[in-house]
């Protein structure tokens, strides 16, 4: 449960990464509202969907005890891109012969659209590591103590 707390912690670092990409990709050839709507929702749902697979993969890996950030973003990493590889074959399956595979891009287009999440993820795991290292390093703030003696 801690893990998937400190992850909501770093998901508006993601989100934002995420967002400016895919609103940049959607409003690349002229601004317009309805590209911006479009590329914020998208964001939301994708952001949402890699929470909820770094939060799957988190439980999974704390029954083997392991407590680390880098481990449970890596295997819902690979948890993502199983269940989007699956949902791919499942589609391509079920198309005709002469298809020219157009219904593949409702899996393609998810696909395609969570790539910033993920490094927006590292990029949020990064920037917490150098905030602890530096508030370790860091003089304690506030009032000196007073001095005993000479």
């Amino acid at each position: 449960m801690e893990t998937a707390r400190r992850f909501l912690a770093l998901t508006p670092v993601a989100f934002g990464i995420t967002a400016v990409v895919l609103v940049y990709l959607q409003t690349s050839g002229d601004i317009a509202w309805d590209g911006v709507v479009f590329g914020l929702v998208s964001a939301v749902v994708v952001t949402a969907g890699a929470l909820g697979s770094i939060a799957a993969a988190a439980a999974l890996l704390r029954l083997l005890e392991v407590r680390n950030d880098w481990a449970s973003l890596a295997v819902g990493l690979v948890l993502a891109t199983v269940v989007l590889a699956v949902a791919y074959f499942v589609v391509a399956s079920t198309l005709p012969e002469g298809d020219e595979g157009w219904s593949l891009l409702y899996v393609l287009g998810p696909a395609f659209a969570s790539i910033p999440v993920w490094p927006g993820f590292a990029v949020a795991l990064l920037i917490r590591g150098w905030r602890g290292r530096a508030a370790r390093q860091a003089p304690p703030s506030g009032p000196a103590a007073p001095r005993l003696g000479p």
